[in-house]
């Protein structure tokens, strides 16, 4: 254990999708021909633990035997599996049951100090012990920010946070090594109380004698890092990691996490200097997210070229055209070619990838309440653009490995060319008083209509071939959504035309720039910010 160096990814199965078991074996397919050597599936509540019925009810939780097939399949072709767990916070999906509630101390965090809590970790423990053959654990740990501000507090009073997290972590390292586990958490925690609240210093020697010897002895730490560009950042993050003189590990990040679709180009700005950075400093424990916050709609084979591109960088490989050919080698689709996956999230390439989520934001901004227009406008030409990406994507709909991903794509950029820009031309149509400009837009609600069912079920099937059904519910809801108030639009446009309604009130409402390209969905692109405005 002490000697392997580690080569992995981790592969968010928590936030509204569980990865299935026949797609697990084939990243892991994948992965062993990349020259990775590790995978961690992370998993808040989706898996079985004894004793806890109600934990990750409902939510396509792995059985034991599943994870016992997978970490078997995983050994036979040199990966091995590590299990990625919460211990802390992240854990919100739990306390929707009454069995959780009395041990929820506030938001997405568990009630430390309670013996409830660690009767619950034993048997996380117990559990994974049954089914997992390797020595670590990954135990989270992280953004537990307002630790001991809830039930906690009433309970004892104001405590001192940190003192409430060092606790707490010394007894789950103890549970830990009773079933002969060897915990890692992310660091973040630590940084945070160094700081005063930031995961960030430009101080190297900001962690000091007093903080490192917080950390249990048996316990290694995780550098997370999934935004920085500058090697000098990464450079001074792992010095300062350095002095908890310990074993670290690096996480970084293939962007999964913004929408429907990946963001390999930006990823590989990020894995550059993070490489150069780890090889230097001699960081040898290495993975890669693959995040699904707000919905998971994108999946990790997305990102398989900013898989291998990290994995070569980190063996010390810059050729980014010897990339390119081992990646055709082993795919059997273009390096360039596959990263076009990319076009529906970020139309405007040439800006570095900076405009991401477009695909989620442009698809779900309310036609009628116009939201983000001017978002939209700011782009110039969206609408043909998205035309040309949708037949660059048709290309590769037949591939008999990768054509669900391609095809999906390709429905979404036509469906976008559309969609896109709906709003604005409804509202120039409706402001002129052109009943013929509007009559030509309610064809485009048709067109929209249409495109919506045709994404429906071209991402549907995409779903079903890698995922489990539960959290499909999200999205059928959210399409649906989207479909069904098309057709509320196009139908107030038609009364309107029709003059059944002498007007539209919605449309009377004058817009207010609220979002540019940096800010709102443009750069926090969650499915809630572009629907309504009237409730949350």
């Amino acid at each position: 254990m002490e000697n392997k160096k580690y080569l992995g990814v981790m592969v968010d199965c928590s936030r509204n999708a569980v990865l299935n078991v026949k797609a697990v074996k084939r990243l892991i397919d994948i992965l062993a021909k990349m020259g990775y050597n590790m995978l961690m599936l992370y998993t808040e509540d989706t898996y079985e633990v004894d004793n806890q019925p109600m934990f990750g009810y409902l939510r396509g939780r792995y059985t034991k035997e599943e994870i016992k097939e997978i970490v078997n399949y995983g050994e036979e072709k040199g990966i091995e599996l590590i299990p990625c767990i919460q211990t802390l916070a992240h854990l919100n999906q739990i306390f929707r049951w009454k069995e959780y509630k009395e041990i929820n101390d506030c938001e997405d965090i568990l009630l430390c100090d309670d013996e409830r809590t660690y009767k619950l970790i034993e048997d996380m423990f117990s559990t994974l012990s049954q089914c997992y053959k390797t020595p670590w654990v990954h135990i989270g740990m992280d953004e537990a920010h307002s630790l001991g501000s809830g039930k906690y507090k009433q309970l004892h009073g104001e405590q001192n946070r940190f003192e409430i997290l060092k606790r707490h972590l010394e007894k789950v390292a103890e549970i830990a090594a009773k079933y002969n586990f060897k915990p890692m958490m992310w660091s973040d925690m630590f940084f945070r109380l160094a700081t005063g609240g930031l995961y960030d210093t430009k101080n190297p020697n900001i962690i000091t004698p007093e903080i490192a010897a917080c950390v249990p002895e048996s316990v290694e730490l995780v550098y997370w890092d999934y935004y920085s560009r500058s090697k000098e950042h990464y450079d001074t993050m792992v010095a300062a990691h350095k002095n908890f003189q310990k074993p670290m590990w690096f996480a970084g990040g293939a962007w999964t996490w913004t929408g429907f679709a990946p963001h390999n180009k930006m990823s590989f700005e990020l894995t550059r200097p993070a490489m150069q950075t780890c090889r230097e400093q001699q960081v040898d424990n290495v993975f890669f997210t693959c995040w699904g916050d707000g919905g998971a709609e994108c999946s990790v084979f997305h990102v398989l070229p900013t898989l291998f591109y990290a994995a070569e960088i980190y063996r010390g490989n810059n050729d980014e055209e010897l990339i390119a050919k081992r990646f055709k080698d082993i795919i059997g689709i273009d390096f360039n070619e596959f990263t076009k996956l990319d076009y529906p999230g970020a139309p405007n390439d040439e800006e570095g990838n900076h405009d991401r989520n477009c695909d989620r934001g442009m698809l779900y901004n309310d036609a009628f309440m116009g939201i983000s227009d001017n978002v939209v406008e700011s782009f110039g030409g969206i609408s043909e653009r998205y035309k040309k990406f949708a037949e660059e994507l048709r290309v590769h709909e037949n591939n008999p490995d990768f054509g669900l991903m391609f095809k999906s794509a390709a429905i979404h950029c036509e469906l976008l060319s559309v969609k896109a820009e709906l709003g604005i031309n409804t509202r120039k149509a409706y402001e002129s008083g052109d009943k013929k400009a509007l009559a030509d837009v309610v064809e485009l609600y048709k067109k929209a209509e249409q495109l919506t069912d045709e994404f429906f079920y071209a991402y549907r099937r995409l779903w079903l071939h890698d995922k489990k059904g539960p959290g499909f519910e999200v999205q059928d809801v959210r399409i649906g959504g989207l479909r069904y108030r098309l057709t509320d639009c196009r139908m107030r446009l038609e009364e309107y035309l029709n003059g059944e309604i002498d007007t539209i009130d919605d449309l009377d409402q004058k817009l207010i720039a609220v979002y540019d390209k940096f800010y709102g969905w443009a750069n926090n692109g969650f499915w809630k910010n572009g629907v309504t405005t009237s409730i949350i």
